[in-house]
C-alpha cells in the first residue's frame, strides 16, 4: 500500500505543474493578442494619416483650380485690383481652415489610437492576472501540512540492528 503522505506530495507537484502550464500558456495567448490588437491600431492609424494626407492633397489640388477659375473669370470681366486680390485671400483662407481642422481631427484619431493602445495593454496584464502562477512555497507548505496530518512527522525512525544500540 502506498503511503497517503507520498501520494499527496506526488498530487501537489502534478498539480503545481499544471497550473504553471495554464499560467504559461495563458500569458503566451495574452501577449499575441495584444500584438494582434496593437497591429490592428498601427494600421488604422496609418490609414487615417493616409487618408488624411489623400484629403490634404486633394484639397490643394481644388484650391489651385478655384484660384484659376476665380483669376480666369476676372480677367474676362475686366475685374482687377484689391476685390480679386481679397478672392484669392479668401480661396487660401478657406484652404489652409480647413487644412487645419482636419489636422486637428486627425491629431485626436490618433490620440484615441493611442489610449486605445494603452486600453489593450491592461486589458493583456488582466487577462494574465485572471490565471496567475502558482506558488512553489505554497506549494510546498501544502505538501507539509499534508504530511503532518498524516502523522509523518511523528514516525520515530526505526534502528537498525539490536537493542542495545
Amino acid at each position: 500500500m502506498c503511503d497517503p503522505t507520498a501520494i499527496a506530495a506526488l498530487q501537489g507537484i502534478v498539480e503545481y505543474g499544471e497550473q504553471q502550464q495554464q499560467a504559461e500558456a495563458n500569458r503566451k495567448a495574452a501577449n499575441a493578442s495584444y500584438v494582434n490588437d496593437i497591429r490592428q491600431l498601427n494600421l488604422r492609424q496609418r490609414q487615417e494619416e493616409e487618408a488624411e494626407a489623400q484629403r490634404g492633397f486633394e484639397a490643394d489640388v481644388q484650391a489651385a483650380r478655384n484660384q484659376a477659375t476665380a483669376k480666369t473669370a476676372a480677367g474676362e470681366s475686366g475685374v482687377a485690383g484689391l476685390s480679386v486680390d481679397a478672392l484669392m485671400t479668401d480661396i487660401l483662407r478657406q484652404n489652409l481652415f480647413d487644412d487645419t481642422k482636419a489636422g486637428a481631427n486627425l491629431d485626436m484619431t490618433k490620440a484615441q489610437i493611442a489610449q486605445e493602445k494603452e486600453g489593450a495593454k491592461a486589458g493583456r496584464q488582466s487577462r494574465i492576472n485572471q490565471v496567475p502562477y502558482p506558488n512553489f512555497a505554497a506549494t510546498a507548505l501544502q505538501i507539509g501540512g499534508t504530511a503532518y496530518e498524516n502523522g509523518y512527522f511523528d514516525k520515530k525512525p526505526k534502528r537498525k540492528g539490536g537493542a542495545g544500540r
